[in-house]
Formats: structure tokens, sequence, C-alpha cells
């Protein structure tokens, strides 16, 4: 007989108002980490490809959507990123009220975990960001640049293969299944006004390029990414002490689906110099 799927936790919700709310889920026990996806995806990407990377560590971790993306809509009441900062704020107090915490972002997602840690660095016990978006303008990769194509889009719709193609560079049979299981449940529709007004990567109160994290911190980003680039993510240490910073090659913005076990190996080694 075939194992029993396990069902879903149940959503949670923090709210600071009926239109500016965080849905979020929490996976097993120990020290909280809060897990950011960027935009126009949802929790459920960053949960497909982190599970596996973190199952056998003590850690609670708390997927959650940002301000509109996934059930964390509608979302009109969100009117700028500190806003936003405020309702992840939120969520930690509902989550990690006491004690140290870590953090966690993907592409934009990575922004605000910085963006967090500087409101929090006393409590933060590691920050870990993959192909962060920077403030500023972006180095990015050439729009045409393509590690491997196997030609396995060939059988998707039109739709789904644009944007498996604008997403991956290395487009083999284990990406697309990776596409397919990760990315496109968690692709759909989003609040575009709340983007352009709140999903961005500031002004924030507190500068997070201007705040000294001293907990370790892992910076990853890939030299074919078309969409943040990798040259401005190195000097992201500079404010870093215990900082490790890698640039992948062959790997572009779906660096955590292109290159699983090198992002799992590099997690590993920074939550070992975390103490976790």
């Amino acid at each position: 007989m075939a194992p029993l799927a396990l069902a879903d936790p149940p959503t949670r919700r923090v709210s600071a108002s009926s239109s500016a709310s965080i849905a979020y889920e929490v996976h097993g026990d120990g020290i909280p980490l809060l897990a950011l996806h960027g935009a126009y995806s949802s929790r459920r990407e960053v949960r497909g490809f982190l599970e596996p990377m973190l199952e056998d560590r003590a850690i609670r971790r708390i997927y959650a959507d940002l301000p509109g993306h996934g059930e964390s809509r509608p979302s009109s009441d969100v009117a700028s990123p500190d806003a936003v900062l405020d309702l992840l704020d939120l969520v930690l107090q509902a989550e990690a009220e006491t004690g140290s915490f870590l953090l966690l972002g993907h592409s934009y997602g990575g922004h605000l975990a910085r963006a967090l840690a500087a409101r929090h660095p006393s409590r933060t016990a590691g920050v870990a960001v993959l192909c962060p978006v920077i403030p500023g303008p972006w180095d990015t990769a050439a729009a045409g640049s393509v590690v491997r194509d196997d030609g396995v889009g060939a059988d998707l719709d039109e739709r789904e293969r644009e944007e498996f193609e604008g997403y991956f560079v290395v487009r083999t049979a284990d990406t697309l299944d990776r596409f397919r299981r990760d990315v496109v449940p968690a692709t759909g529709e989003v609040d575009d006004d709340t983007l352009e007004r709140a999903i961005g990567a500031g002004p924030h109160a507190i500068d997070p390029d201007r705040v000294v994290i001293t907990a370790p911190v892992l910076i990853v980003a890939a030299r074919q990414d078309r969409y943040v680039g990798w040259h401005r993510q190195q000097r992201l240490a500079d404010r870093c002490p215990h900082a490790t910073v890698a640039t992948v090659a062959d790997a572009g913005h779906a660096l955590p689906h292109e290159r699983p076990a090198l992002v799992a190996a590099l997690l590993a080694d920074w939550l070992d110099r975390a103490g976790i």
C-alpha cells in the first residue's frame, strides 16, 4: 500500500486590518525560520525547494505569502514597503515572540529578510538570501543566456513555456519537473496595485545597508541571473563579518531549483555556523 500523503497544515493569519494581512503556514519544531518568496510567486515555491533541504534540522519553518500574493489578499491597505515589514513583524510576534530566529528569502524575499534583520539585529540568529533583490540598478545577465536546453518545454502550452523558459536557464527533465511541482502551483493571480505600491526595495525607515549583522549570513547569487544579476550581491558582505558569499556558475534566478544540491550544502554550512 502506498503511504498516505500528509495534509498541508492549516493556514494561519495575522492582520493589521481587513485589507492588510499575511497568510502563512508552519512546519516542524525548533528555532523559528521565516522563509519568504519573491514577487509573482507564493509560499508554495519556497516550501517546495526548502523542505527537502531542512527536513533533518530542528527548525520551525514559517512560510508566508507576501501581501498581494497567494492567500495574503486583499491587500489594499498595505501602503508601503515598510508596511510589508510591519506585517511580517506581526508574524514574528505570533510565532517567535521571544528568543532568536532565522530569516531566509529568495529574490525579493531576500531583500525583505535583510530588512527584517536590520530591524532585529540582536535577535537574528542567521540570514540566508538566494538571488536577492538589491536596491538600485541591476547588472543582469543577457536575456538570451541559456546554460542548457534539452527541448523539454516543447510539450508545454504557450503560456507555461514562456514562463518556464523565462525563469529557467537550465532546461532539463529534472528542472521541468521542479517547475511543474513547485513553481506552477505557486504562481497565480497577484494584486498588481499592491506590487506597484508596496512590493519594492524601500526606502525603509531602517536601511538594511547601514546595519551590521554579526550573525552568520549566507549570500548566494547566480551568474546567469537575468532578473537581479550577481555583481552587486557580492558587496552585501561588507557589513556582515560572518558572511559566506557564493556566486554560482551555470545557473540563473531559479537557482534553488537548478542547483538544489549545492544550495542545500551551502544552507547546511550556514546552519552549522549558526549552531542549529
